[in-house]
């Protein structure tokens, strides 16, 4: 589902060229929950731009599902991109003026779907959001507002969602609600690739990455999950 093949990154620097990923490769199949783990600035977050296509690696090549997104134009990328991809940040990066019903229903504008009125509203119920569906960001708790967010990636019923330290600004318990909702959309088929430094997460990968200035230092399965 994502292949990585000898992928460089390098961005320039006050002081010089500066490799935020060398020579990585790895696949990550597909219905697979891959964490990977690293010190800041070790290449993670890069590594979650260039799989979501969003950064496109200074050598070297990346693949999903067997397509390389560089390849295309930046409308078809685009397209793809909505159409595949799904994001999760630590941020959130809700619109703070919109309702949560109207965050979650954003992806549309970049993938028009007659149904996604339907879909947001399955998804609101699915989160445990539906007596804040017209509340504005602002009003809602940091665990409401990861869900939100969270809902609003799976909106375009993505094959993949990227998540970027998704439960750093929770608490444990909605932390693992995040986790656990990842988790159940890793069991309808789909694929999780998840930058934590949280212990929250681990009893549901399949995959741990160990990742060290910009070069993938390990690659270990876990126990299989009961």
């Amino acid at each position: 589902m994502i292949e990585f093949k000898n992928v460089c990154k390098t961005f320039r620097g006050p002081e010089g060229p500066v490799d935020a990923l060398r020579d990585f490769s790895v696949t990550i199949e597909a219905g697979e929950f891959v964490v990977a783990r690293g010190p800041s600035g070790s290449g993670k977050s890069t590594m979650l731009l260039v799989a979501g296509a969003l950064l496109r690696p200074t050598s070297g090549n990346l693949t999903l599902g067997g397509q390389d997104p560089y390849a295309l134009s930046p409308a078809k990328r685009g397209a793809v991109r909505a159409a595949q991809i799904g994001f999760v940040f630590q941020q959130f990066h809700l619109i703070p003026y919109l309702s949560v019903r109207d965050n979650i229903l954003a992806p549309a504008v970049a993938l028009p779907n007659p149904e996604a009125g339907a879909r947001a509203d399955e998804l609101i119920d699915r989160f445990g959001l539906r007596e804040r569906a017209q509340h504005l960001p602002a009003q809602l708790s940091t665990g409401e507002r990861q869900r939100t967010a969270l809902a609003r990636a799976m909106l375009n019923q993505p094959k993949i969602l990227l998540a970027d330290e998704p439960t750093g600004n929770l608490d444990e318990d909605n932390g693992q609600v995040v986790v656990d909702h990842l988790a159940e959309f890793v069991s309808e088929g789909g694929t999780v690739l998840m930058v934590t430094h949280e212990q929250t997460g681990i009893s549901h990968a399949d995959r741990i990455l160990r990742i060290e200035g910009g070069k993938l230092v390990s690659d270990d399965a876990t126990t299989p999950h009961a």
